[in-house]
């Protein structure tokens, strides 16, 4: 692989990431403009949510979609590699391939361009209202698979909503995934009408979809951004020259100020504005030279107590202080007393337990253990008849302590206000109840006053200083903003020329590079479709930009040497050809997150030849891509097996209510030998089906073995398909048949030739099998002596008989 094939096989950013990385002219400030400019670029990878590695489609559920009625199941093999996905028209397989489009872009070919409001049968009939389609993605990296699935809201086509379930990710809107772009550039879709709308197109459009997958996008949206950026910063620094003399005419004519005079000193200092003396004075911070105005602001916020809650809270107090003094010298009192010298006593008691003497009157053994029982339960009577003066007490003490917790100063108190505060927080200190309620409000009372007279007083002269600088203090914002954006657009600007030349140049470059190999894929997938065809394809050119009024793509084909227009030439299959040779290159670039393509009907107009390039097109694609493609034409099935081509087959039928099945398609000859197998290992099985059942199964192993040898050998011979079909459909009996397996011409050959031919490829018991397989259509049929043995002889006949270099 030469180096220019292997940089276009690079994703577009890691191309140009790899240039910068190398180029020794450049500055680390111009490539970090550049990635600037690329990163946020059009058509750059997305957001968190987007996978990094290609995305391939498993299992596909499609339900009550156009001609899919109940649950429809695709079971794909995520990886790269070529499913067929074969049925007749009406069977539903189109139906399916316009989900797998819709699921990812939320539209299709066959639903575009009809007015948003217009009916479009897209809900199947038989469903009702549910409509959902549902893919399992395998995503290169991830541990597990992902699900992509959209469902239908409303009655429009329209109204639907697809979301991303994927592992260690959570669950995102499909938006939210960043694929949006990629659909369109890189598009991994082709239905019938898109491979119309491909060379049907207006020249802007065939050169759009081009210049797309080139990466055209990319580079001239960082060339746009940087652009941009430069015309930005031109700005600027008119802006701030505009607005200097101004801002100084503004500042001397305010009179006696000095943040006026500091402003002016900041802007003309010699090393450049000094924007933290600049940045201080439009916020206002106050500064050593600025004592009076600081102490003024800090008047002017202040603010005395809450009086309603100082008043609550010494109302509280008086209410529980009532409450006390209320209780004295009742019974609760009396009772609360006792049980306290009750309580003294037995506490006594029990430090002296060896003394039983009374404390107070020295009468000796009274304080015995008999005296502690009653006083313990002499104490707990006298203590419930005294719980409302315990109650009483203890909300007396919380009132007093909320009163207490109210009296809290600020952190800076002004000068003028020292005295009226102190005179508040000394009520702290105070722990006669009566006393702090009286002092208390009266405190609080004269600080909220003495607030309230300073702050107005401070906001007067407050309000006089500043009026006169606020007149400036806004053109003096915007000056600052702008000029210390100037003084950064200066490195900025000279970095950003920079790196907008090299984005030019280098645009240049792999847009030359870029259109010579996709050119050259073009004309290689062309060479392999155009079998048989006189049209040559040249060369492929863009002609006109991207902001061109008038751009087109040129595609210079010769028919028998003598050149010619493209469009104006070919035939319908020949242009489909073409259209392929466009799309597929697209959707193979190596920038496409998409591990797969999805193409329906693409064999159309296709005469068999162009079937067999087609099928050679695949393959090759197939090595790289996971390649889905729908068709009703047997034909192309055939071209694969008759190349000797890996593919897997998938067969959809459609019943009853839009009930669409899809089954994998076995190999049609093991089928027959198993069939013929189980038949002759099942226990007293008649005669009957031994003799005429086994022998017809057997040859139909061994004729689906031979007209699969005669499309290997068609594909050498380039015998005409339409002319070998034909003599298939004519020919009952095995040995005629075996002609066009044998032999090149594609005529059936006389008995007696073919046998020869089988005896010398395939030994001279072959044709004896054979005769034997075609007794089993007689009245008669053949009985063999042992079933089981016959079968794998007829087997082994069949494997021959289809090995490519057996029937050379």
């Amino acid at each position: 692989m030469d180096a220019t094939h292997h940089s276009n096989a690079l994703p577009l950013p890691q191309l140009v990431e790899a240039r910068l990385a190398q180029d020794p002219k450049l500055s680390e400030g111009v490539r970090k403009r550049i990635r600037e400019a690329l990163g946020d670029s059009e058509g750059s990878p997305a957001g968190t949510n987007t996978p990094a590695g290609p995305v391939y489609l498993g299992r596909v559920t499609v339900t009550g979609f156009r001609g899919v009625g109940s649950q429809a199941r695709l079971n794909l093999r995520p990886k790269p590699g070529v499913t067929l996905v074969v049925g007749r028209n009406g069977s539903g397989k189109s139906s399916i391939a316009e989900a797998i489009e819709t699921l990812f872009t939320g539209t299709n070919a066959h639903c575009a361009g009809h007015h948003p409001n217009r009916s479009v049968r897209w809900r199947n009939l038989h469903q009702g209202e549910q409509t959902a389609v549902e893919a399992k993605l395998t995503i290169e990296g991830d541990p597990s698979p992902s699900t992509l699935t959209r469902t239908w809201t409303g009655e429009a086509f329209t109204d639907s909503r697809a979301v991303l379930k994927r592992p260690g990710h959570g669950t995102v809107t499909l938006e939210e995934v960043g694929w949006e772009q990629a659909t369109r550039t890189y598009r991994p879709f082709l239905s019938y009408v898109d491979l119309g709308n491909l060379i049907n197109g207006k020249p802007a459009e065939m050169y759009d979809n081009i210049a797309a997958i080139l990466g055209l996008d990319y580079l001239n949206a960082a060339a746009r951004r940087l652009t941009a950026a430069k015309k930005e910063l031109d700005a600027v620094v008119n802006a701030e020259k505009e607005k200097r003399p101004l801002l100084h005419a503004a500042l001397e004519s305010v009179e006696h100020d000095e943040r006026a005079l500091r402003a002016l000193l900041a802007m003309e200092e010699k090393s450049g504005p000094d924007y933290a003396v600049l940045d201080a004075l439009i916020a206002g911070v106050p500064t050593a030279d600025e004592g009076r105005l600081r102490e003024a602001r800090l008047e002017a916020a202040a603010e005395g107590p809450d009086l309603d809650r100082v008043g609550a809270a010494v109302d509280a107090l008086r209410r529980a202080l009532a409450d006390v003094d209320d209780l004295k010298g009742t019974a609760a009192a009396d009772a609360h007393s006792r049980a306290q010298l009750l309580q003294a006593a037995l506490a006594h008691s029990d430090r002296h337990a060896d003394d039983t003497a009374c404390p107070v009157c020295g009468t000796d053994q009274v304080l015995d253990r008999e005296w502690a029982s009653r006083a313990e339960a002499q104490i707990a009577a006298l203590l419930r008849e005294a719980e409302a003066v315990r109650a009483a007490e203890a909300a007396l003490r919380t009132a007093q302590q909320t009163l207490h917790d109210l009296i809290l100063p600020p952190r800076e108190i002004p000068a003028v206000l020292t005295a009226p505060w102190r005179a508040w927080t000394d009520c702290r200190r105070i722990t006669d109840p009566a006393e702090l309620a009286e002092r208390a409000f009266k405190t609080a009372l004269t600080l909220s006053d003495a607030c309230d007279v300073v702050a107005r007083k401070a906001r007067e002269e407050l309000a006089a200083k500043d009026g006169r600088w606020r007149t400036v203090v806004d053109l003096l914002a915007e000056w600052t903003k702008l000029s210390r954006e100037a003084t950064a657009a200066r490195p900025r600007r000279t970095e950003i020329n920079a790196a907008l030349a090299w984005i030019k140049k280098v645009t240049t470059e792999i847009r030359d590079s870029r259109v010579d190999a996709f050119a050259g894929h073009m004309q290689r997938i062309w060479e392999k479709l155009r079998r048989q065809s006189s049209v040559d394809l040249k060369n492929v050119k863009m002609h006109g930009s991207e902001k061109a009024a008038v751009r087109k793509l040129i595609m210079d084909v010769t028919v028998d040497d003598t050149e010619a227009p493209a469009l104006s030439v070919m035939s319908q299959g020949e242009l489909h050809s073409l259209a392929l040779s466009l799309f597929l290159p697209r959707a193979a670039t190596a920038d496409s997150p998409f591990g797969f393509v999805v193409i329906d009907d693409p064999v159309q107009s296709m005469d068999p030849a162009k079937v067999d390039g087609l099928a050679q097109v695949l393959d090759e694609l197939g090595r790289d891509r996971q390649v889905v493609v729908f068709t009703h034409d047997t034909r192309l099935p055939h071209a694969f097996r008759s190349q000797g081509l890996p593919v897997t087959v998938l067969k959809v039928e459609r019943g009853e209510r839009s009930k669409v099945h899809v089954t994998s398609e076995t190999d049609p000859v093991q089928e027959a030998i198993d069939d013929a197998m189980a038949l002759a290992r099942t226990d007293n099985c008649p005669d009957a089906a031994l003799r005429n059942v086994l022998p017809s199964l057997c040859r139909e192993a061994l004729a689906k073995a031979i007209v699969e040898a005669a499309w290997i050998r068609r594909s050498r011979t380039g015998l005409p398909a339409d002319r070998l079909q034909a003599a298939i459909d004519a020919t009952d009996r095995l040995i005629p048949l075996a002609s066009f397996a044998l032999f090149d011409d594609g005529c059936v050959h006389p008995d007696d030739e073919v046998r020869s031919r089988l005896r010398t490829l395939y030994g001279h018991e072959s044709t004896t099998l054979i005769g034997q397989c075609q007794r089993g259509a007689h009245p008669d049929g053949f009985l063999p002596a042992d079933p089981v043995a016959f079968v794998r002889k007829v087997e082994n006949l069949a494997r021959r008989i289809r090995k490519p270099e057996v029937n050379a």
